[in-house]
């Protein structure tokens, strides 16, 4: 017997179950074990990995009316490149979800009727369901609730509730808050200008990965503040870990800092590099910049040319 993993709520309290008990239940066609046994096979718990049977016990799950399959599935729809599912489906799931009350299935519900998805668009009923998951914990829900508020969509604007929302959806960990908190401390909604501030959220996005928060931090030390003085080492090191991280304004920049020898020794070869790489990503910008090189070049040979 393998060790019991799987928890499930009962009427009498929490039941521990493992992976063979969770099979069992699966083949006697419960929705709860069909929801469980999709759950391992499709990040390998206790089970050797085999997304596809992940997929088709999730969705059994589903058409058996677990809405916890449900709001799963809507997740992968969102976050991940799941085939079997259409905007409609999830739209339904959701509100399925949602009336349940998942806090998940409500943010997701929340993010349909705020973009409309599969709905029309209708911020009143965005901000309810996010809030009802906001309520629950669930941090993105406050983020999103957040932005309503910052640009009153749905609801009164508030620019200072809005940033208290945001700093609280980041220590509960959302990195879309971290981010928009420090967005918000750097030009000064919902508060004074504070880009010390706004240092630190940027920091704490970029430790989770968030490129845009590297980029703005490449951004806030290459310029000069009374709170937070120029750094030209700082801001290379900024751009350097957003541009490796695929963020094509921060290659341009890399690229122009290497020609130009800020922050770093000038480079030539490595500053063009930088800057094909920013213009293979769609930076405008490292396409200008790279023409008028070129062209410059060309002009000095011209000139060479002329003398002889």
């Amino acid at each position: 017997m393998t060790d019991k993993k799987f928890v499930f709520e009962a009427d009498d309290g929490e039941v521990e179950m493992n992976i063979d008990e969770i099979i069992a239940l699966a083949d006697l066609g419960l929705p709860e074990g069909r929801f469980a046994l999709g759950m391992a096979y499709l990040y390998g718990w206790e089970i050797e990995q085999d997304v596809q049977k992940g997929y088709d016990y999730l969705e059994a799950a589903a058409e058996a009316g677990n809405p916890e399959a449900m709001t799963h599935l809507v997740k992968l729809l969102f976050t991940e490149d799941y085939p079997n599912m259409d905007e409609e489906t999830a739209f339904r799931y959701s509100q399925k979800g949602a009336k349940a009350g998942l806090p998940e299935a409500q943010f997701y519900l929340g993010v349909m009727y705020m973009d409309g998805i599969a709905t029309k668009q209708n911020y009143g009923k965005a901000a309810k369901w996010l809030r009802n998951a906001s309520d629950r914990g669930f941090p993105e829900a406050r983020n999103s609730l957040a932005y309503l508020h910052q640009e009153g969509l749905g609801v009164k604007q508030d620019e200072k509730m809005a940033l208290q929302m945001y700093r609280q959806a980041a220590e509960d960990g959302s990195v879309n808050a971290m981010y928009q908190a420090g967005a918000c401390y750097e030009i000064g909604r919902g508060t004074a200008e504070d880009r010390v501030k706004a240092a630190e959220y940027y920091r704490m996005a970029a430790a989770h990965g968030d490129a845009q928060a590297m980029d703005r931090l490449g951004i806030l030390y290459y310029n000069t503040s009374a709170d937070l003085p120029q750094d030209p080492e700082a801001s290379f090191e900024w751009f350097t870990k957003a541009a490796t991280s695929g963020h094509p304004e921060s290659m341009y920049c890399l690229g122009c800092y290497y020609l130009d020898g800020f922050g770093t020794g000038k480079d030539e070869v490595e500053g063009r590099r930088w800057l094909n790489l920013a213009k293979d990503g769609g930076s405008y910008s490292a396409v200008k910049l790279l023409e008028d090189l070129d062209r410059h070049g060309k002009d000095g040979e011209d000139e060479d040319a002329k003398e002889e």
